[in-house]
């Protein structure tokens, strides 16, 4: 079994090298709008938790309500 011969490096053309800034771009560019889609989700998240932690702070402070016409179902046994 003889071994294959080892070829010398090969300079990539002009064209090689557009072509591949090129891709890159295109996949810098999709990864910058996944990342404002992230960001976006980010952004209602940190919504969402501060109406949690409104409504959280209101029912603390609130009194307890009892619903009407409910009687405690370990009394009534």
């Amino acid at each position: 079994m003889s071994a294959e011969p080892r070829s010398e490096p090969t300079r990539r053309t002009d064209d090689d090298v557009l072509a591949r800034l090129v891709a890159i771009d295109h996949r810098l560019h999709q990864i910058s709008t996944r990342l404002a889609v992230v960001g976006h989700l980010l952004s209602q998240l940190d919504e969402v938790r501060a109406n949690l932690e409104t409504l959280i702070r209101s029912l603390g402070s609130a009194e307890p309500v009892r619903p009407v016409g409910i009687t405690n179902a370990r009394a009534a046994r």
